[in-house]
């Protein structure tokens, strides 16, 4: 079966630097966040800004979704016969 929402490895786009700094540093955050720490953001911000504006942008987008996503899972009821 051919999948048509992954591309083929050869067809598939290559992760930058600048991929991979946002990457690493969004997973620092998430760290810190979930074992209660402060996340430190404007620090990892001041990293994001030695790869450029595009990589401070992205990680602010990608920081601001996961903070959206902790809260409305704080606030959605949990069924009894749901589990999260």
């Amino acid at each position: 079966m051919i999948d048509r929402h992954h591309p083929e490895p050869h067809e598939r786009t290559e992760l930058t630097e600048q991929d991979l700094a946002v990457a690493t540093l969004v997973g620092r955050y998430v760290e810190r966040r979930e074992a209660g720490r402060p996340p430190c953001g404007h620090d990892l911000l001041a990293v994001a800004a030695e790869f450029g504006d595009t990589a401070v942008d992205t990680l602010r987008t990608v920081l601001a979704c996961y903070e959206a996503m902790r809260t409305s899972d704080d606030l959605t009821p949990v069924r009894s016969d749901q589990s999260r």
